[in-house]
């Protein structure tokens, strides 16, 4: 038999590692896993403080609506005035920029990340719809549904 040399044990045949090769593979595998699980565990706290960074920007953002709206309805008066469908179409703007910035908090985050309730935005609507009806007919005082009005904006106030 020439050139197959001596059989000895760290020289088998079967093509499998050696005992330090695959330590060594074992280690390495470790590592990079090691390393992976880190990786992700960063990715995953820098992904919660961004989603806690847009939630706190938003709720700012809801909040500063809401004062907005609170100061216009607190310019309208128990009657109608020249001005009135223009203070009230600005407070509906204001509305309409509080239901955006939750709607895209929901898009965000799901039904959880539901800033602000449907029935309060809702109701809001609702008043402003009213508050427009009795300045166009001119035929009773708006100081009532003002009230309500301010009470809804300022209980979403106080929710937030």
């Amino acid at each position: 038999m020439v050139g197959l040399g001596k059989y000895t044990k760290n020289n088998h045949i079967s093509g499998g590692f050696s005992g330090k090769a695959r330590q060594s593979i074992y280690i390495t595998l470790i590592s990079l896993f090691a390393i992976a699980v880190v990786v992700l565990f960063v990715l995953f706290n820098n992904a919660n403080i961004y989603k806690g960074s847009v939630e706190q920007q938003l709720n700012k953002r809801i909040n500063s609506s809401i004062i907005d709206a609170i100061e216009q309805v607190n310019r309208l008066t128990g009657g109608v005035q020249a001005n009135s469908t223009s203070r009230i179409a600005m407070v509906r703007q204001y509305i309409f920029n509080i239901d955006q910035l939750n709607l895209i908090s929901i898009s965000i985050n799901g039904e959880e990340g539901r800033l602000v309730p449907q029935e309060a935005i809702l109701a809001l609507y609702d008043d402003l719809d009213t508050y427009e009806k009795l300045v166009q007919t001119a035929t009773s005082s708006t100081l009532e549904i003002r009230t309500t009005l301010l009470t809804h904006l300022t209980a979403l106030k106080e929710l937030l």
